[in-house]
């Protein structure tokens, strides 16, 4: 289960991700709404983990947010305004909960476990790039209809790329798309699964190609 935890508190975002990730919780971080804006468009959460008090403005606006991009999400509002009204607003902006600060770690826990109960809603996603379909919702990739086996990692950089729809994906992007925001990562790391990912696609069709864009990142293009 992969959650997105957005909290500009350091401290407080170190030890609440340590204890979720004892949980057997993926936990990715963002410290302000623009980085979490950016994590929405490029990930699927199950859940987002969303303080209130951010540097650049009320996380509850996240909520819009991915209302207007089409990015069905479930919100846990973790925030120290523990007024009713606030937590009346945050309910009706579209939060599956509200939790007032402080609180147990083993009651949010719960809460989660709650909140991923409630169903999305969600139409069976299909993304197509060329000859190659990837099914969202299950996770398999498409060649002309034929089925493409690709590790996890190779899985999760063409799902970005082709979320792109042929722009440019910078490298920064799909690294954390694979490893998380806040996962030190070596170097090489990335050109390694672009490697093995050109392989297998050039294996299943002469059309599409991962185009390098030296120092910046990289993006599907079609054509012979």
């Amino acid at each position: 289960m992969r959650l997105l935890l957005v909290e500009d508190d350091g401290d407080v975002a170190e030890t609440l991700t340590a204890y979720l990730e004892r949980q057997g919780f993926v936990v990715d971080r963002a410290e302000t709404l623009a980085v979490a804006q950016d994590a929405l468009l490029d990930n699927d959460f199950d859940l987002v983990l969303l303080d209130r008090l951010l540097p650049d403005g009320d996380g509850v606006s996240l909520i819009g947010y991915a209302q207007a991009q089409r990015r069905p999400q479930r919100f846990l509002l973790l925030s120290a305004l523990a007024g009713i009204d606030d937590k009346v607003s945050g309910l009706e902006l579209g939060a599956h909960d509200y939790i007032a600060k402080p609180f147990e770690p083993r009651e949010l826990v719960a809460r989660i476990r709650v909140a991923m109960r409630h169903d999305l809603h969600k139409t069976r996603e299909v993304r197509r790039f060329g000859p190659i379909l990837h099914d969202v919702e299950g996770g398999g990739f498409f060649v002309d209809g034929a089925p493409m086996s690709l590790r996890r990692s190779e899985a999760l950089v063409l799902a970005a790329l082709m979320m792109r729809d042929g722009a440019l994906v910078r490298r920064e992007t799909l690294e954390t798309r694979v490893y998380g925001y806040d996962k030190f990562v070596n170097g090489n790391s990335l050109e390694s699964i672009i490697s093995r990912l050109r392989k297998a696609l050039a294996t299943k069709t002469a059309s599409v190609k991962i185009l390098s864009v030296r120092g910046v990142g990289y993006q599907l293009v079609e054509g012979d």
